[in-house]
């Protein structure tokens, strides 16, 4: 069941799923950029996967390019993810749990590691450095706390990506990962859990899509030619078989534990 982003109301779709114990008819918020947006097919992202198959309400304010360091700082197309906070309406039900991704597009060696930063043991919200990424990731589960005090937070850890400097997704990780730990939040590991790895490239073709397909669909490579198969699809985002395969089961997983 879905709330859809811009009318507010409630559809629902029969999607065969794992119907995991505790997850059905809890309210689900989904926060990021495009891995939980869709990229250019935002009707189907994992998030909406999950919260299909487990019967979960899904209220997705996730947008393409969104970052976690502040956009003003990267330049980040898609805003910033903390501030999504504030696009849910007053009138939406109470989230059981919020599910967030982030680091994919702050991922560039431009960017990190002089804007890295680090976790450090301090809880005041005053002493974190929002010129950093560490500092505004958890300033994002601050947000997420300060809006829904009585959530649970889960975070996406999205899977080895080929299109991203290898040396600073590490980085990322071990930041996010320090963070998650330090304010109690549950990671969907899909990095860590699952042989999904996008700088390979027969997993790169066959489980990640950059563009729609001559059917509609995420393009697969049955349905689509890119101009550069060398690079394309890039490896970022994943296909309908990579969350069925991959992101739903983790995060589902991740959803009951953090709601247990």
């Amino acid at each position: 069941m879905t709330i859809d982003d811009s009318k507010g109301s409630v559809t629902g779709s029969k999607v065969p799923g794992s119907n995991v114990p505790g997850l059905k008819g809890k309210v689900l918020y989904a926060f990021g950029d495009s891995i939980i947006d869709g990229h250019v097919y935002t009707g189907r992202s994992c998030a909406d996967v999950v919260a299909e198959r487990e019967g979960m309400i899904l209220v997705k304010r996730a947008r393409n390019g969104a970052t976690i360091l502040d956009s003003d700082i990267v330049n980040g197309l898609g805003g910033q993810i903390l501030r999504q906070v504030g696009t849910v309406e007053p009138d939406q039900p109470k989230p059981d749990a919020i599910l967030f991704d982030g680091g994919t597009n702050d991922a560039y060696a431009d960017r990190i590691p002089a804007s890295l930063g680090s976790v450090g043991a301090s809880k005041d919200p005053a002493a974190l450095d929002l010129t950093t990424f560490a500092g505004c990731f958890e300033a994002t589960i601050l947000a997420f706390r300060e809006a829904w005090p009585d959530a649970a937070i889960v975070y996406l850890a999205a899977a080895k990506l080929g299109g991203r400097d290898w040396s600073v997704q590490n980085d990322l990780r071990c930041v996010a990962l320090a963070a998650c730990a330090k304010w109690d939040v549950t990671v969907a590991d899909v990095f860590g859990d699952t042989e999904l790895d996008t700088r390979r490239d027969d997993h790169r073709v066959r489980y990640s899509f950059d563009a729609l397909g001559s059917d509609g669909l995420p393009g697969t490579p049955e349905t689509i030619d890119y101009p550069n198969p060398a690079t394309q699809p890039s490896g970022t985002h994943p296909n309908f078989e990579a969350i069925d395969r991959f992101y739903a089961p983790v995060i589902a997983r991740a959803l009951e534990s953090a709601l247990a």
